[in-house]
């Protein structure tokens, strides 16, 4: 068996390229997988989607403060 190493994180191209040389059984694995893992609630709307990023920025270290610098108009 011949491995192949990518750079990290892989693209999505790169993942389903990977995915496609499995075997027609290992596919079709990886896919009921993903469909089991896969949220449930298939549409957010654009405010849960607006305090989930919310949320990970801040558990990232976002502050208000750095936002306002990053949003700072410089010109």
């Amino acid at each position: 068996m011949i491995q192949k190493t990518y750079p990290l994180p892989l693209t999505f191209e790169q993942i389903l390229n990977l995915v496609l040389q499995l075997p027609p059984q290992e596919q079709e694995e990886i896919i009921q997988q993903i469909k089991i893992n896969s949220p449930k609630k298939q549409e957010e709307d654009l405010l849960t989607v607006f305090d989930r990023i919310g949320r990970n920025a801040q558990a990232k270290g976002l502050t208000e403060e750095i936002l306002e610098e990053l949003l700072a108009d410089e010109s």
